[in-house]
């Protein structure tokens, strides 16, 4: 709980609402000020009644929103002690992605794509900012990828947790946050494409699958960003074309 002792009422720049989507809109001013650091962690809101003024909506608009918003884990609402940001609000506001993801029609494409604009940056960023133990870690887990061979029945696993950890070792807790936000979208992923790829190729796919971490591995090790970009961007489009492969098989 936040202690709200001696916790000043936080000042934000609230527009009028002229809309019948009162509540949606209440809801994306409170977010965008959370996204672009007007209301932080611990930030205490204004009351239902001044909100309802500043928004000129009805306090039921204000209060839906706010319940919208404490269920989603963005704030807290303490009875009779105020409206507070809560800690992790950030994750709150990027999770909804992975719903949009499994809405989606082209679901494993667009996933791929997104996968793309993560994990390459985050295997170049890695290379110039891993620290020693993330470094064990990945080479541990190369270890382990060598030793599942040629059966691979660890390899799903084993590839997301590759992946996760040149994320963490990027340095950047936002995009840490977001590849671990679609991780289980990730998951599915990994083990569709997967079981599309071995029951089409040969017993060669394992190890070709292996060696691309190994080389991602030596790239971090080595240092080199850029190379670390371009192998991680080769793996990733291996498996887009792959899938891309069976879909005009299948139709």
């Amino acid at each position: 709980m936040i202690n709200d002792l001696n916790c000043e009422v936080k000042e934000m720049d609230i527009r009028p609402i002229k809309s019948k989507r009162t509540t949606e809109i209440i809801l994306d001013q409170i977010k965008e000020l959370i996204v672009k650091g007007e209301l932080s962690q611990g930030d205490k809101l204004l009351t239902e009644n001044e909100l309802s003024e500043r928004f000129q909506v009805s306090r039921t608009s204000v209060r839906e929103a706010l319940a919208a918003l404490s269920l989603t884990g963005i704030l807290e609402i303490r009875q009779g002690g105020g409206i507070y940001v809560k800690a992790n609000a950030s994750n709150a506001i990027i999770e909804p992605l992975t719903f949009i993801l499994l809405l989606e029609k082209n679901k494993l494409q667009n996933i791929l794509e997104v996968r793309k604009a993560l994990e390459v940056e985050a295997a170049g960023l890695a290379a110039l900012r891993r620290n020693e133990e993330e470094l064990a870690t990945l080479g541990d887990l190369i270890e382990q990828m060598e030793n599942d061979l040629p059966d691979a029945q660890n390899s799903e696993a084993l590839d997301l947790k590759f992946h996760l950890t040149l994320a963490k070792a990027s340095e950047n807790p936002l995009l840490d946050r977001m590849m671990n936000t679609v991780q289980e979208i990730m998951g599915q992923t990994l083990q569709v494409t997967r079981a599309l790829w071995m029951s089409a190729t040969t017993e060669g796919t394992s190890y070709r699958l292996f060696e691309d971490h190994r080389n991602i591995y030596e790239m971090i090790r080595d240092q080199d960003a850029d190379m670390a970009r371009r192998l991680t961007y080769e793996h990733l489009r291996k498996v887009e074309l792959e899938l891309g492969k069976y879909r005009e098989e299948e139709e």
